[in-house]
């Protein structure tokens, strides 16, 4: 009776010859990981980072231009300037939440259709009132930035509120890396 081999799940592998393979394969990245963490940093490691960080910090973002309301229609706004606005504004007046993320919704004309932001809120925080807080902060920046509607409809009415948890945080939101997630 011959031994067979088999996977530590006991399942038995379709090609017995690649039972020698994976070892060999395993015992290599090991050793190669080990050779590159032996290895000293390179000297000019941290200056090679900043180059790299600076020339994507002038890589230039796709924007759109937002147009003003009211007595400042003629007015053009680039888009991430008011999406960094918007976020500025909620995040500095916000006290138990901080922005994650701003997403504009910009028509063809340049009218401003819709406006997302997402928020990471503290445990224990009502979510209904900083998702009001928010409404209201966002109203502000907007008014200040694009100008009152000429008819004088609010500039941010809700018409679909989501919530979604998607981690807990019992500190301060603003040290939340969002990339966590």
């Amino acid at each position: 009776m011959s031994a067979s081999p088999h996977h530590h799940d006991g399942s038995t592998p379709l090609d017995p010859a690649a039972e020698d393979v994976a070892p060999v394969g395993a015992r290599a990245l090991d050793d190669a990981t080990r050779l590159l963490r032996d290895q000293p940093p390179h000297p000019r490691a941290v200056e090679i980072a900043d180059q790299v960080l600076q020339r994507s910090l002038r890589t230039p973002r796709p924007a759109e231009l937002v147009r003003g309301r009211g007595t400042m229609s003629f007015l053009r706004v680039s888009s991430l300037v008011l999406v960094e606005r918007l976020r500025e504004h909620v995040d500095s007046h916000l006290d138990g939440g901080a922005v994650g993320r701003v997403l504009l919704d910009v028509e063809r004309d340049g009218r401003l259709d819709a406006v997302t932001i997402e928020l990471l809120v503290r445990y224990g925080s009502d979510i209904l009132v900083l998702g009001d807080r928010t409404r209201r902060l966002a109203a502000e920046a907007l008014t200040q930035t694009l100008g009152a509607a000429a008819d004088g409809t609010e500039p941010v009415t809700m018409a679909v509120s989501h919530v979604h948890v998607s981690d807990v945080t019992v500190g301060d939101p603003h040290l939340v890396d969002p990339s966590d997630e």
